[in-house]
This record gives structure tokens, C-alpha cells and sequence, in this order.
């Protein structure tokens, strides 16, 4: 008589899991990063205009003054997906157990950040840009470990 036991196929290793939850504090602290300044640059109006500013992805999306023009407008955007990409990063992360997309959204959201840090605004960088771009760094090699230990537990299934 044959032993019929259970075992199911798309078990995460030890490996993916490391992995996930290391991208997941990866994550995390990008979230902690966001009140950090970004930017800095010449405020040009209100009360401090002339002085050095700091801006934030927070100060990019809620302005005291409103949205002037367009260019606030976009800001208001890079800020905003500063703030979200990060976010729904993490949950995927955490959540995500069994498939590829949690690092689809991560390459997703490590390149978007990237590109918007670097090239969004006209300001230069500031301390918090430049800590944003190196968990951005490190976690587009931390995708491709995952994805690599995944594609291997895919094949040995086969």
C-alpha cells in the first residue's frame, strides 16, 4: 500500500524568504526616509524667500500656498509617489509569498525613485536624497538575489 503525503509545491525557501523580508526592512526604512530633505535650493517665495531651503517629499505634496503652476503640479506628483511607491513596496513585500510580482514592483519602484531623485526636480540633492538612492541601490540587488532564488526553486520543482 502506497503513502500518499502532502507536500506543496510552491513552499518558499529559506533563501526567498531572507530575501523578502530583508527588502521588506529595505522598505521600511525608505518610509522612515521620506521627512528627511530631499532637495535643497533657494526658496524664492513667502516669508524666508532668498534663504536655503530644504524641501521633503511632505513639502512637495501639501505647499502652504497651493499649486501656482504647473511645475508645482509635477512636484506635487514626485512627491506623492515618493511617499506611495515605498509604501505599497513594503506591503508587497510582506504579503507576497509564492509569486514574482513583489519583485516586479520593487524594480518598479527602485527605478521610479531613482530617476525622480535624480532628475525630477532642478534643485540639488540633499542628505535624504542621497541615503533614498543608496537603499534604492541596494535593494535593486537585493530584487535580483530574490529573483534569482525563485526562478531556482521554479526550476528544481520541475
Amino acid at each position: 500500500m502506497a503513502k500518499y503525503t502532502y507536500v506543496e509545491e510552491n513552499v518558499e525557501s529559506k533563501s526567498e524568504k531572507r530575501v523578502r523580508i530583508f527588502l521588506a526592512v529595505l522598505y521600511f526604512i525608505q518610509v522612515l526616509l521620506i521627512p528627511l530633505p530631499l532637495m535643497q535650493g533657494t526658496i524664492t517665495e513667502g516669508e524666508l524667500a532668498g534663504g536655503a531651503g530644504h524641501r521633503t517629499a511632505l513639502n512637495f505634496v501639501f505647499q502652504y500656498n497651493g499649486f501656482n503652476s504647473f511645475s508645482e503640479v509635477m512636484l506635487a506628483v514626485y512627491g506623492a509617489i515618493l511617499i506611495v511607491m515605498p509604501i505599497v513596496s513594503f506591503f508587497f513585500c510582506i504579503l507576497d509569498k509564492r509569486s514574482y510580482k513583489k519583485y516586479v514592483v520593487s524594480y518598479i519602484t527602485s527605478i521610479l525613485c531613482a530617476v525622480i531623485i535624480c532628475f525630477g526636480p532642478k534643485d540639488s540633492i540633499a542628505i535624504g536624497g542621497v541615503f533614498t538612492l543608496i537603499v534604492n541601490v541596494i535593494t535593486l540587488f537585493m530584487t535580483t538575489q530574490g529573483l534569482q532564488a525563485t526562478r531556482m526553486r521554479m526550476n528544481n520543482t520541475k
